[in-house]
């Protein structure tokens, strides 16, 4: 009879053994699930939203730092413009969309702007900016993942 007990306490707790085993699996896959949809929501959207806080970040300091932010173009290209000066002398950063990329070209007013002539910023589909008449800034990204976002900006200066 004592010999019984003791294999069905071993048994017992072979078995509860087992069963905190597969609870500790499920969880784990499941966190592994939920870490994988957030990876991939995270790489879908990476460009576009980088993208928006890029130009976003950029008006916001020509804006507060008595620079001028305006639309132009480079080469034809459109192009949101931020004009500084600097001891008399003006330097535009054009913002614009050429080849699959947000480029950037920093240069004197003097520069003769060229597309080809900026840096690469971020890889993205498109990216279109608009001055609107209610006095906004639209910046519309569509992102290498197809997503695509937009980012109403509102100017102190004006």
């Amino acid at each position: 009879m004592r010999r019984y007990i003791h294999t069905a306490d071993a048994v017992f707790a072979l078995v509860l053994f087992a069963a905190f085993a597969v609870a500790m699996l499920m969880v784990l896959m499941t966190g592994a699930q939920a870490y994988q949809g957030i990876k991939d929501t995270v790489e879908n959207h990476y460009s576009e939203d980088t993208c928006l806080n890029y130009i976003s970040m950029k008006v916001r300091h020509y804006d507060s730092a008595g620079g001028a932010v305006y639309e132009g173009d480079v080469g034809g290209i459109p192009a949101l413009m931020l004009r500084e000066e600097y001891d008399g002398v003006g330097y535009i950063t054009a913002i614009y969309f050429h080849d699959g990329y947000v480029k950037e070209l920093y240069a004197d007013e003097s520069f003769d702007f060229t597309p080809e002539a900026g840096l690469e910023i971020l890889a993205v589909e498109s990216l279109d900016v608009t001055f609107r008449d209610d006095g906004l800034i639209e910046a519309r990204c569509v992102g290498t993942g197809g997503g695509s976002a937009s980012v109403y900006l509102s100017l102190r200066s004006d």
